[in-house]
């Protein structure tokens, strides 16, 4: 009777339905669509960051190099009209001699400014990795010469670099003679430099010093008890350890000075006798005080060609030493 039984449940049963995703069909057609899915989403992500890409940097970029070539001035606000005149940009702000100047004080600055700041940066934030007395507050207070702006920053150096400035006033205190810093063609350049290191030295040192916290203590112990001395380990753990942060800094810091424009205007104004003129001011004088948009595009193309090379040396260095280095 149980054989029968099981028989007949086995007659009368039924087939589970079987799911359209079932087999390789189905599981394939549903990766399928996860995956077209996944790209929408991914697609819908990004379309914010590339439309203020593209409307903020790409636009701008395009619209500079077009502009560079026209005969763009205050008259083409009313007619709309900037007549083509291909190079004659370029070849009139070369032929006026100021160019040559201008990249030499430019690489000078940004060359100074940036091994300064790193140089500085980094023994400072060396300095607060030690545990002393103020140790965790005093670096608060590095900050605040980052936080004021650069135009009071560049006011205030300029009253205290003037021949009766209060930095000439503690010179006669030791003996010292002091000149006019900023009116002198030995020193303006200097000064400048001097300057822009003050106001970026902090924010180098702040992040110099959170990456310094990422570098294995027991790595440096280690090299200690092996009798490294500080400079060694500084050599061969430290900057190894830390060196991803230092090639983002240098590089933005490289971008930001080349482009310095505000801190040479209020301080100098690219004088005494162009001794402090920089690519960016000569773009800033042509487009917004002579009104000869188009010379200053070509100025800002000049300027991005610049910004270019030096990127790409950068660039290369840094590979072939990671390629010494890692193999």
């Amino acid at each position: 009777m149980s054989v029968a039984v099981r028989q007949g449940a086995g007659r009368h049963a039924r087939p589970a339905p079987s799911s359209r995703t079932d087999g390789p069909d189905g599981g394939r057609g549903r990766r399928l669509r996860l995956a077209a899915r996944g790209r929408r989403e991914l697609w819908l992500l990004v379309l914010p960051a590339a439309a203020f890409f593209a409307v903020f940097l790409v636009y701008p970029l395009v619209f500079g190099a077009h502009m560079s070539t026209t005969d763009y001035g205050t008259r083409t606000f009313i007619t709309g009209e900037a007549p083509f005149v291909g190079t004659a940009n370029f070849a009139e702000v070369l032929a006026g001699g100021r160019v040559g100047t201008a990249i030499r004080n430019t690489l000078v600055i940004t060359v100074g400014s940036v091994s300064l700041q790193l140089v500085l940066g980094l023994a400072i934030a060396l300095l607060f990795d030690r545990r002393f007395p103020g140790s965790r507050w005093m670096p608060t207070l590095l900050l605040i010469p980052w936080l004021i702006p650069t135009v009071v920053v560049a006011l205030t150096w300029r009253w205290l670099l003037q021949g009766d400035g209060a930095v000439n006033q503690v010179l006669a205190l030791v003996g010292v003679n002091g000149s006019a810093w900023l009116a002198s063609s030995g020193t303006a350049l200097g000064a400048v430099v001097v300057v822009s290191v003050w106001g970026g030295l902090p924010f180098w040192a702040t992040i110099l010093g959170a990456a310094l916290k990422q570098v294995p203590r027991e790595q440096i112990e280690a090299a200690q008890l092996d009798g490294a001395g500080a400079f060694k380990r500084l050599v061969h753990i430290v900057v190894p350890g830390i060196w991803p942060v230092v090639s983002v800094l240098v590089i933005l810091g490289i971008v930001h000075t080349l482009k310095i424009v505000d801190l040479v205007l209020v301080l100098t104004g690219g004088g005494p006798a162009d001794g402090t003129v920089t690519l960016g001011l000569l773009a800033y004088q042509s487009a917004f005080q002579l009104f000869r948009f188009g010379e200053g595009a070509a100025y800002g193309m000049l300027l991005l060609g610049v910004t270019v090379v030096i990127a790409l040396l950068y660039a290369w260095l840094t590979g072939r030493r990671e390629k010494e280095q890692f193999g």
